[in-house]
């Protein structure tokens, strides 16, 4: 199993179905317990959430670990073991376990924040002394007309000072041309209290041109006398990129940059949910005597064939096809809206192609061949584990009559 990276700052939990499978220290202590080990003992994490959020976290989960959902941030409302409420901010995503799925929980409490905010609805002075000495970056604008900022938002956005910010007409000019639309629909839902708040990631391009990630919070305040936006950004840059290297990480092959099987396997569920696979062909290829390359000459000469080999793939299908790496020395290849004709095309093209590779083991060259099994789907529908397997049943019989070869579907014969 790879370690886990964990933030210091921030708590830490690997719960299947809600049961704890991995505890850190910090977020034992922001629940109030002494150890880890007293939360690795509860039955269930259902003990300190708030009854009213059991039904949403449960739904979360079940949604998240089918894949209905992409894993985000959530917010919920908790209780520790002695009592005090207090609101979190969560991260999730999916996790493999001791060889099954679970789900990693990075949490952030938040009640400074939402004191913060108590006390903003109870004395504007002390807010507006808070919010100065705040290390969040706080923006309160008009139809994106700055009306005030803190000194963190400045730093937080590289900008060289408070005055500086406050001469934009607009602050528009950090935000992304592509998102300027939805940014304004935001805005306008806001004040007119359609929405009452909210809690994203932005990508925001800050004074020195450089682009950065912002945990954005917003809602509308009173502002002499008038409505305004509050906004209050955490960078969570860093934080950011590492969840897209997890993601990442999580659903490709690491030796070839390839999909891994089960990306493969979720992105064609997916498709089957979205009626979109009826014209879907799969090509399942092995590359013949592997274990005799590896045998003779290492696994780093394998690895070479594999890495080599996976790269022919991708050029060869580009954009019109999902590459994967279906495990050990098989690959597989999903064509949509292709004709059979034109996937035997592309299988040919990889056959000749693999023969033209030259390889140098122990001072000998030496040519790498592949076996081919070609599926489609029925006309009107398509069952993915069946299309599968008879890619595999033809790719076994090219083996078997001699390799370096192609079966597919209809004619059950060889292509040469």
């Amino acid at each position: 199993m790879k370690p886990i990276h964990i933030d210091s700052t921030y708590g830490v939990v690997i719960h299947r179905d809600f049961t704890p499978l991995f505890v850190d220290e910090k977020y034992a202590q922001l629940f109030g317990f002494e150890s880890a080990q007293e939360v690795m003992a509860l039955s269930s994490l259902f003990d300190i959430i708030d009854p009213k959020y059991h039904q949403i976290a449960q739904q979360a989960y079940i949604d998240v670990m089918q894949g209905k959902e992409l894993p985000k941030v959530r917010s919920y409302v908790n209780q520790d073991i002695h009592g005090r409420i207090f609101s979190v901010l969560t991260v999730d995503h999916v996790i493999e376990w001791e060889g099954n799925l679970a789900l990693q929980i990075t949490v952030i409490d938040m009640s400074m924040i939402d004191q913060a905010n108590q006390q903003i609805l109870e004395q504007e002075q002390k807010y507006k002394d808070l919010i100065w000495n705040s290390l969040q970056g706080i923006l309160v604008h008009r139809d994106f007309k700055p009306l005030m900022v803190n000194p963190a938002f400045v730093d937080l956005i590289k900008a060289k000072s408070v005055a500086e910010v406050m001469a934009l007409n607009s602050f528009m000019c950090i935000i992304p041309e592509y998102n300027h639309e939805n940014a304004r629909n935001i805005y306008q839902k806001l004040i007119s209290k359609e929405i009452r708040s909210t809690n994203e990631i932005v990508e925001n391009i800050c004074f020195d041109g450089q682009t950065r990630y912002f945990q954005l919070f917003e809602s509308v305040i009173d502002w002499g006398g008038l409505p305004a936006i509050q906004t209050s950004i955490i960078d969570v840059t860093e934080k950011y990129h590492l969840e897209r290297q997890i993601e990442y990480q999580a659903s490709h092959d690491d030796l070839t940059g390839l999909f891994n099987r089960r990306a493969i396997t979720e992105k064609l569920n997916q498709k089957i949910i979205n009626n979109d696979t009826c014209s879907e062909i799969c090509l399942l290829i092995d590359i013949d005597d592997f274990k005799w390359i590896n045998d003779q000459f290492g696994h780093a000469s394998g690895d070479e064939v594999i890495v080599r080999f996976a790269n022919l793939c991708k050029k060869t299908v580009g954009e019109s096809g999902i590459v994967g790496r279906w495990g050990g020395e098989e690959f597989i290849i999903f064509l949509s809206n292709h004709s059979l004709q034109q996937a035997k095309t592309i299988a040919a093209t990889i056959l000749k192609k693999c023969e033209l590779e030259i390889y140098q083991f122990s001072g000998h060259n030496y040519i790498v061949t592949v076996s081919i099994g070609i599926s489609q789907c029925e006309a009107t529908s398509c069952n993915i584990e069946s299309l599968i397997q008879t890619a595999d049943k033809n790719m076994y019989q090219a083996k078997q009559q001699g390799k370096n070869q192609i079966v597919s579907p209809k004619t059950k014969g060889l292509i040469n």
